[in-house]
């Protein structure tokens, strides 16, 4: 698991605004410090070099009130290798 940022919002949405510390791929899964499922990457809004990333809520399970101040984490995919070379058409 990777350190996603601190919840620093609530938007009118029922959105989290988290202030990143890295930027993950819209669609990621987002998770609390016990590691339970709070949501996705919904979008990244903000300066290039100090993004927020808004988080849609899981609301069956969360208050998004509850998780304001809390560090949020994502699963940071693994890096695969591009495929070089190979066979050309014509």
């Amino acid at each position: 698991m990777r350190v996603l940022g601190r919840v620093r919002v609530v938007s009118k949405n029922n959105n989290l605004i988290v202030e990143a510390s890295e930027k993950p791929k819209i669609g990621a899964k987002v998770y609390d410090e016990k590691m339970a499922l709070v949501g996705f990457v919904y979008d990244i809004i903000g300066p290039v070099n100090s993004p927020f990333i808004v988080v849609k809520v899981k609301l069956d399970k969360w208050r998004p009130e509850a998780l304001v101040g809390k560090v949020l984490y994502w699963q940071g995919e693994g890096m695969r290798k591009k495929r070089r070379g190979g066979r050309r058409r014509r």
